[in-house]
């Protein structure tokens, strides 16, 4: 049977929809302007672990989200190797934040009711 997580993830849930993956670049960024790489940790720590994201999958990502104008980059001078591209999140990107986490908040009231109506038919045996 076809398991609806496909929805949200790929691959055993190991790797997040671009949908998904853009809003949780934006979460990491909107703390504080870091790095490519120190996203893919981030959301790999956040998501203790669950989420692997691969660099040339972040690094597109992050393009399309500048041309979409929800963060912006620039090159950062480095000591100890090449100069890295930070990026930080736009007002554009904290608005399309701000509307994602709100789409999440009334969808969990529908996931919650969902979670028992699971519990009451079908005995919660896998929660």
């Amino acid at each position: 049977m076809d398991h609806p997580t496909h929805c949200l993830f790929h691959e055993n849930n190991r790797y997040p929809e671009k949908s998904w993956l853009k809003f949780l670049i934006l979460r990491v960024l909107y703390e504080q302007p870091t790095y490519g790489y120190d996203i893919i940790q981030k959301i790999e720590e956040l998501s203790d672990g669950r989420h692997k994201i691969k660099s040339g999958t972040m690094y597109t990502t992050l393009r399309r989200m500048e041309k979409e104008t929800l963060v912006q980059s620039s090159w950062k001078k480095s000591t100890s190797g090449p100069d890295q591209r930070q990026y930080i999140v736009t007002p554009q990107g904290k608005d399309y934040l701000k509307h994602y986490l709100e789409m999440i908040i009334e969808r969990k009231k529908m996931i919650d009711t969902m979670a028992t109506f699971y519990d009451t038919h079908f005995g919660g045996k896998n929660r």
